[in-house]
């Protein structure tokens, strides 16, 4: 088996916050809280989906409160383009993102079955 992290995909993660927020200030700056990045654990790939129960293998992070948590920071200034806004914004976050992805714990990610698997074999 090896060890090698498979990293983070920034282009996946900076097309899908561009995607967010040019879906948010088409008409007029309308925030949607139901919007989440999910990043797929098999090639660390994201893409933008409404929440609900995440897929399995994939984590999913709220763009709204959790990955910006300032009002108004998906919000296109005049003059603004959505993918510079989106590279900015992912540049912002893009360390905490990267640790937050590579060390998911949750239920349906692989890393909670492995630390179960880890405890039950060092315990008789």
């Amino acid at each position: 088996m090896t060890d090698i992290a498979i990293k983070l995909d920034r282009a996946s993660v900076t097309d899908a916050i561009t995607d967010y927020v040019l879906q948010v200030n088409i008409r007029g700056y309308r925030p949607d809280r139901r919007k989440v990045l999910a990043v797929r654990q098999s090639d660390r790939t994201a893409s933008l989906r409404d929440a609900a129960t995440p897929a399995r293998r994939e984590a999913y992070y709220y763009i709204e409160g959790e990955l910006f948590p300032l009002p108004g920071a998906t919000r296109l200034a005049e003059n603004d383009t959505p993918t510079s806004l989106a590279e900015r914004l992912v540049a912002q976050i893009w360390d905490e993102l990267w640790v937050w992805n590579a060390y998911d714990f949750t239920p349906t990610s692989g890393g909670l079955e492995e630390v179960k698997a880890a405890a039950a074999n060092t315990h008789p």
